[in-house]
């Protein structure tokens, strides 16, 4: 079995998580996940893909987004041949770079780890766009 394509696997389907293709209810995916981090006084956050959870915090918005990405993840690994037994690990670690509420600014470091125990450390995706918010 060839693994040589997870670290573009990998990056690419984090870099259309990231993109602005990919919405958790009205709201951009990074818009959410660029808020969650602000409000709750966070510099980083884990998403698990494979066991679609999102830490250090837990949001069902989040959860369901991670699900159906999980399902877009396992597609691209079939398009490679890849069963998705060979990939142990999944996980996109996200960093909020800016303090602004309306600048959308987050890394993601997106880490694979194989059935062999070969962690996969593929390119980094980075978003940043501005973002309206609401005046109380």
């Amino acid at each position: 079995m060839k693994l040589k394509k997870l670290k573009s696997i990998g990056h690419n389907a984090a870099h259309s998580y990231f993109s602005t293709l990919s919405h958790i209810g009205p709201q951009y995916t990074c818009t959410v996940l660029h808020q969650l981090a602000l409000r709750n006084g966070l510099l980083q956050l884990e998403l698990d893909v494979l066991n679609v959870e999102m830490l250090p915090l837990r949001n069902e918005d989040v959860e369901v987004s991670l699900l159906d990405f999980r399902q877009q993840f396992f597609g691209l690994l079939r398009q490679e041949n890849i069963p998705a037994e060979a990939v142990t690990s999944y996980k996109l670690v996200v960093e909020r770079l800016g303090e602004r509420a309306d600048v959308v600014d987050l890394r993601c470091r997106p880490e694979l780890v194989d059935i062999h125990g070969k962690t996969h450390i593929c390119t980094e995706v980075w978003q940043k766009y501005s973002e309206s918010i609401e005046v109380v």
